[in-house]
């Protein structure tokens, strides 16, 4: 997995697969996944060498992060913070504490507010599992 998130995009570039993810400007900006396929799209058909290994889709993109272990998990909260949708509390679609909803009125399925985090004992055991990493961090 890590031979391949490090391969050159092309021969003779410095650049590799992970490092030109394009995943953290489409998060910060709030660009679409339409959007993002098209600009995949652009750069391996007309601006990169042929037979470069950029991902076509941000499928293909989100696929290899997930691969690599580097993805994240969502969980649904309250827009006042008082309570975080998992466990019991999964499937309801009225706050308890405060009985504001969960999701926006115009949808049954778009949340207010959702909050995403890494899971932190899954990068820790394989920042360990590669020998170089866990020299560093003993």
């Amino acid at each position: 997995m890590i031979t391949k998130a490090s391969t050159p995009l092309f021969e003779g570039s410095s650049m590799n697969m992970l490092s030109t993810m394009l995943l953290n400007l489409k998060i910060v900006h709030g660009v679409s996944n339409v959007f993002m396929d098209k600009l995949f799209s652009l750069l391996k058909m007309e601006l990169l060498p042929k037979g470069n290994n950029m991902p076509t889709t941000i499928y293909e993109a989100l696929k290899l992060i997930k691969e690599l272990g580097l993805n994240y998990d969502s969980t649904h909260n309250c827009t006042n913070g008082c309570v975080f949708f998992r466990g019991t509390l999964k499937d309801c679609k009225v706050y308890p504490k405060c009985n504001t909803n969960r999701y926006m009125e115009e949808s049954q399925c778009v949340p207010w507010k959702v909050l995403q985090h890494f899971l932190l004992i899954l990068r820790l055991l394989q920042m360990y599992m590669c020998k170089t990493l866990a020299e560093l961090l003993i």
